[in-house]
């Protein structure tokens, strides 16, 4: 959750701006594309597909106990949802029931009103949530861990256990924020905490896993993402998918409703501590970030990502902003898509059933609206003989498997440029990137 001045948020003004511009229209409007193209009036596969009580979800943390999944986020006492299928979210109580915030939490940073950004994770026999601690706009920030042997609230041990402060930042004294935490695993199976907003980027240090506090036989603290020039960086979520560490992090401003400018970002690396380098290869402590996801259409400032890691499938949970229900936060879940080179991309929202790995290849043949980055779609039309049309221009299109390629010509004929995305199982939307390593999106009627 976003903690930083608003005089940090300066730089990325003219970001927001531009943001503002792209989507001032509702995705799916008549226009022109400056190119001379209409623009496609085919929407977005951008409704919400999740229901019950998914309003006012902020930073979200998810698990897996058993056959349900338990969702924690920003809020009053840690507010607590629970789901048996990912699609119908349920609240069912607090961390913290007779509280909003611990006493400790009151004592040491004054004016904390509750939690924000949980995290939550399993090891050594107990549920381990780590949340923040903090006022907004302010360095002066802690990270505090409650634990529970489970998460089933009928079951007679269900007890959450506050253990206080892990984690602390002074302002003058650190140079980083103490919010936003995130427990990673190595490949040995130890726990690290990653944590950070701002004032110096991310940080990562080992867990004692016997106590949950920091390992003191190991007071390195690693930095492992910075965005020296914008600042403007927090939210790290780190899973290990194959022999890679993939480090997802938050870009740009949150909280401003329909206004936010929030995206994910990915880096990736050999080791948990790093480095992390982005797709062109471009450190992460350098500013470096590969888009997973930005906003579009009615989705505005998707970010603080969270990783469910379910049977070698990966699923993006995030919250974003309603443009079309007064900017309200509300909780979003997408299957995430690997592209052969091991970059992950975020599909269009969860709908439930199965995860969308395709058996056959699918049937792209048709019309779909195609847009490059947060600019609306344009209309344009794949050709059973492998021809892109487009009004102004086109190209050829292959797929190999669920992997299309689009290859763009100008008006004249000349080569363009080239984008790889992934198609859905049932051929009704794809994702992937320009060569640049520009989103791409698309959908069908």
């Amino acid at each position: 959750m976003h903690s930083g001045l608003f005089t940090r948020l300066l730089p990325i003004l003219g970001l927001l701006a531009l943001l503002l511009t792209a989507c001032s229209d509702p995705v799916g409007a008549e226009g022109d594309d400056g190119g001379g193209c209409t623009l496609s009036p085919l929407p977005y596969h951008d409704a919400p597909t999740l229901r019950g009580d998914v309003r006012d979800v902020h930073d979200p943390a998810i698990i897996r106990q058993g056959s349900a999944y338990y969702l924690f986020s920003t809020g009053h006492g840690i507010p607590i949802r629970r789901s048996s299928n990912l699609i119908d979210w349920t609240l069912v109580g607090r961390v913290f029931e007779q509280t909003d915030v611990p006493g400790w939490a009151e004592t040491m940073i004054p004016g904390v009103e509750f939690p924000w950004a949980p995290d939550v994770s399993f090891f050594n026999g107990r549920f381990h949530l780590y949340y923040s601690i903090s006022t907004f706009g302010s360095q002066r920030s802690a990270i505090g861990l409650a634990t529970n042997p489970t998460l089933d609230r009928t079951r007679p041990d269900y007890r959450w256990t506050d253990h206080g402060a892990v984690l602390e930042s002074r302002p003058g004294l650190d140079d980083f924020n103490a919010i936003d935490p995130n427990v990673a695993f190595d490949a040995s199976g130890q726990p690290w905490l990653a944590w950070g907003s701002f004032w110096g980027g991310i940080r990562l240090r080992r867990i004692d896993p016997a106590t949950g506090f920091l390992a003191p036989q190991d007071e390195t603290v690693h930095a492992i993402a910075a965005r020296p020039q914008a600042s403007a960086i927090e939210a790290p979520f780190i899973v290990r998918r194959g022999d890679a560490f993939y480090q997802f992090v938050a870009f740009d401003s949150c909280c401003q409703g329909a206004n936010s400018t929030y995206r994910v970002m990915v880096g990736r690396a050999e080791h948990i501590t790093g480095p992390y380098l982005d797709r062109s290869g471009r450190a992460m402590m350098e500013g470096g970030g590969t888009p997973v996801l930005e906003g579009y259409g009615r989705i505005r400032g998707p970010g603080h990502p969270a990783i469910l890691s379910e049977n070698g499938h990966f699923y993006l949970v995030h919250h974003f902003y309603d443009a079309e229900d007064g900017g309200v936060p509300k909780l979003q879940i997408r299957p995430l898509l690997w592209d052969a080179e091991g970059w992950p991309l975020a599909g269009e929202p969860y709908a439930g059933g199965a995860f969308p790995v395709a058996e056959t290849p699918p049937d792209v043949v048709g019309t779909w609206g195609h847009a490059v980055g947060a600019l609306p779609p344009f209309q344009i039309t794949l050709t059973a003989d492998g021809r892109i049309e487009r009004c102004n221009g086109g190209g050829t299109w292959s797929l190999d498997g669920q992997t299309l390629t689009l290859r763009w010509t100008d008006a004249d004929g000349a080569a363009a440029s080239t984008e790889v995305v992934m198609v859905s199982p049932e051929g009704t939307w794809y994702v992937g990137r320009a060569d640049d390593g520009t989103l791409i999106r698309g959908a069908r009627p």
